[in-house]
């Protein structure tokens, strides 16, 4: 009975700790933020099997991971250029319908990558293509150049 009292006490603590960090915090986590998110299994793991029959070297822990991840947040907004170096910058990989290789291969995307998601913006060529940016998060922003967009608004009459 102590192991689910102590595995109950670890979810509503981390549950209370997501709505005070906030929305943003979820939807916007910069792959950093995310590795800290998944060291909090591991500080918890040894507590909630009783081989360390104390929280408190779990919950200490946490609360410096939390810390940690508030102010690297923190700073990352104040400071533009520590945001840059913790977050990433996007990165083009399509410029005025070409591929630009050097980009594809040190973000390690392919162009089936891009293809696919041109495809989900209703384009079928490379040259319907203006722009091609990976994200900081991620995922690829295709923007179609304007002759693309006209003759993909036509067909779609």
């Amino acid at each position: 009975m102590e192991t689910v009292v102590r595995v109950t006490f670890v979810f509503l603590l981390v549950m209370v700790v997501f709505r005070v960090l906030g929305k943003r915090e979820l939807t916007q986590m910069s792959p950093f933020e995310l590795v800290m998110l998944l060291f909090i299994p591991q500080l918890f793991s040894r507590a909630l099997t009783r081989q360390d029959y104390s929280l408190t070297n779990g919950l200490v822990g946490f609360a410096t991971l939390v810390l940690l991840v508030s102010l690297t947040s923190l700073a990352g907004f104040h400071s533009r250029s520590l945001g840059r170096l913790l977050k990433g910058a996007p990165t083009v990989l399509v410029a005025h319908g070409r591929f630009l290789e050097e980009a594809l291969q040190r973000e390690r995307i392919t162009p089936d990558d891009v293809f696919g998601q041109m495809h989900k913006a209703g384009l079928d060529e490379l040259r319907m293509v203006q722009w091609a940016i990976l994200e900081t998060d991620g995922r690829i922003s295709i923007v179609a150049s304007t002759g693309a967009a006209a003759r993909t608004e036509t067909t779609a009459e």
